[in-house]
């Protein structure tokens, strides 16, 4: 959605500079080269590759690069050229993105798993956690304690850095 509205943007500009507004509408012809010209609900012009899909769009026509006089088909097939140029850099940079975010997900589940690991094994009391034996009972040390304690908290910790990884993730 973004990325269309930068186009538009960028279309509208170029466009109004090489004086396209009044153009009507051009037979199809070759279907990377119809273009829509629309106006929006705030009277925003806007220029797109694909036919307006927002309500409220009215006066839309579309046209060809090829129904444009020719210096202006040189303009135009640049312009959308760069901008297909722009469109596969901005792709390639959100597919960079999304490959980091998994691997900051996989590093995550793997810190989880491996603090869940040590709290199972951290768990389970040791000769050195037991103090005296009285009733036939023995009583745990307070380090066992802290040290159950701490673990738990490096759950808790990788944990919340999956959580945070997994919502960077879904946010691309």
């Amino acid at each position: 959605m973004v990325q269309r509205h930068k186009i538009h943007r960028q279309l509208c500009s170029a466009f109004a500079l090489l004086g396209l507004c009044l153009f009507a509408a051009a037979p199809t012809h070759a279907a990377g080269s119809l273009i829509f010209k629309w106006v929006d609900k705030d009277g925003v012009v806007s220029y797109s590759q694909a036919a307006p899909t927002e309500q409220g769009a009215h006066d839309v026509t579309s046209f060809t690069v090829e129904s444009l006089p020719i210096a202006q088909q040189r303009v135009a097939a640049r312009m959308l050229a760069n901008l297909e140029k722009v469109a596969n850099a901005d792709n390639a940079a959100r597919e960079k993105r999304i490959k980091q975010a998994d691997q900051k997900v996989e590093a995550a589940l793997e810190r989880l798993q491996k603090a869940e690991h040590q709290l199972s094994e951290g768990s389970t009391p040791t000769g050195a956690d037991r103090v005296g034996n009285v009733g036939g009972h023995a009583r745990l040390r307070d380090s066992y304690f802290n040290r159950v304690t701490r673990l738990q908290d490096d759950v808790d910790k990788a944990q919340q850095a999956l959580n945070d990884a997994y919502a960077l993730r879904d946010s691309l």
